[in-house]
């Protein structure tokens, strides 16, 4: 084993945009620390493994890269986080490939972990793996893993986290005993990472949270979601130009109509929500234990196409629930249609052990799952369709993130993606680009990665719609 001066350190994470954001934060640790992080498929020292348990699926995709990286390296040490790690620690532990177990609530402290680990200079698997999970009554403050300088990269799109845990309790989810009750990060915090990114040349900025409506909800808290939106609004444009802020979702387990109407009004804030439905039935959310009506979550969708008809609001939908009818999966069609989704993820149901949902009665057989789901993605495409068709010939705001086939490619405000046919060299060409705040045209130059610029979608191309710059 290298000394940790020169140490290679590989990461693999599953799951979530909130495990991506940690695991940066992670990797930022080693890399102060001197290590070297090489790519996931790479021979390193160290292999760490942030999980995802969202699923059984997610929970074997665990497994199996635990098991490749040994194969890798067998004198590597294999370090297991995340939220597979904290709600299933003894399966793990099993594991004789797995060195050290950390569970949520303590990724701060892995790089320490590991340095000490191989500095006992002892044979990797001579012992049990270390198992450092905290229970969840536990799990009470938020883990400052401190801020993220990702530096200018080409990067155009920055995530940070602003909240930790759950305390809805949906009947299928484990997230709420995996990552603990709500916690919510120091609002000044999250201001002063988001001036260092945009500082760094960052345009749009997304706030995710393992449960991002709850932010402010918990006892004590300083700031509400919408404080905190304002406080991001009053930030003065910065002189390498202005920059946009995308929720990464909203609950309609928390959140209702009027929470809604407050939210959407902020300045800076993109016209795009993810309002997870899960499902079309009455039936099927109060079984899942939603706490909203189809009725009350239409309602939401009402106050967001009110404020901008095309308001961008994508989907998850889980089918197969225990229970679920045919009548009810008629109904979950139906509000794929009337809700008029930008993007619909389908999900089959997949029992967790140790959530109610797991107690049910009436399982769906598998193959009705199955038939349903792509049914249901068929509908969920042609709905898809018919939304980004509603922008052909409309002015479009898109901040350009790289270069795909020929075509400069990114996102609308209401995130479609556009697809921009380049200027050829030499065809002079007039774009509005990098500010939001009305920036003098630049002629004869085709806008760069990083950068804002206003086209007109003219027909529908891909997985979104082909776009003219203004000229």
């Amino acid at each position: 084993m290298s000394t940790h001066t020169q140490m290679k350190v590989a990461f693999h994470t599953l799951g979530c945009k909130v495990n991506h954001y940690e695991t940066e934060a992670i990797k930022e640790a080693f890399v102060s620390r001197g290590a070297d992080v090489v790519g996931e498929e790479e021979f390193a020292d160290v292999y760490i493994i942030n999980t995802c348990t969202v699923t059984n699926i997610a929970d074997r995709k665990s497994r199996q890269f635990i098991r490749r990286a040994k194969r890798i390296n067998e004198e590597s040490l294999i370090v297991v986080t995340g939220c597979y790690a904290q709600v299933a620690a003894d399966e793990i532990a099993e594991m004789p490939e797995v060195d050290l177990i950390v569970g949520n609530g303590r990724k701060a402290e892995i790089c320490g972990l590991v340095l000490k680990k191989l500095a006992e200079k002892e044979p990797v698997r001579d012992q049990q793996a270390d198992v450092l999970v905290l229970p969840r009554n536990e799990l009470t403050y938020y883990e400052d893993m401190g801020r993220i300088d990702a530096g200018s990269d080409g990067m155009t799109r920055a995530y940070i986290k602003i909240q930790e845990g759950c305390d809805r309790f949906c009947s299928y989810c484990l997230i709420p005993f995996a990552r603990g009750p709500v916690r919510s990060r120091q609002a000044a915090d999250v201001v002063e990472e988001v001036r260092t990114l945009v500082s760094a040349g960052y345009r749009e900025i997304v706030l995710t949270g393992i449960n991002t409506a709850l932010y402010g909800t918990e006892p004590g808290a300083e700031h509400s979601l919408s404080q905190l939106l304002t406080m991001l609004d009053e930030l003065p444009t910065p002189e390498n130009g202005d920059f946009r802020i995308r929720l990464s979702s909203l609950e309609p387990t928390v959140v209702d109509k009027d929470n809604v109407e407050e939210v959407i009004r902020h300045k800076r804030l993109c016209h795009h929500l993810h309002l997870s439905v899960q499902n079309g039935s009455d039936a099927v959310l109060k079984s899942m234990n939603r706490h909203y009506t189809r009725a009350e979550y239409l309602d939401i969708v009402k106050a967001l196409r009110d404020y901008d008809a095309d308001f961008g609001i994508t989907t998850d939908i889980i089918v197969g629930f225990p229970g679920e009818t045919e009548e009810d999966f008629r109904d979950t069609i139906s509000i794929v249609k009337e809700a008029f989704f930008g993007k619909t993820h389908v999900f089959r149901y997949s029992p967790r052990r140790g959530t109610a949902g797991a107690k049910l009665k009436g399982a769906v057989p598998e193959s009705i799952k199955k038939e349903r789901a792509g049914i249901l993605e068929e509908y969920a495409e042609e709905t898809a369709r018919a939304f980004r068709e509603t922008i052909i010939g409309k002015e479009q705001l898109v901040l350009i993130e790289e270069e795909e086939d020929g075509y400069l490619t990114g996102y609308t405000d209401n995130y479609i993606k556009a697809y921009i046919k380049a200027p050829s060299d030499g065809e002079s060409s007039s774009v509005a680009k990098a500010q939001l705040n009305e920036s003098p045209v630049m002629d004869g130059q085709a806008p760069a990665a990083g950068e804002f610029c206003k086209v007109i979608p003219e027909e529908l191309f891909r997985d979104g719609v082909k776009a003219n710059l203004i000229s």
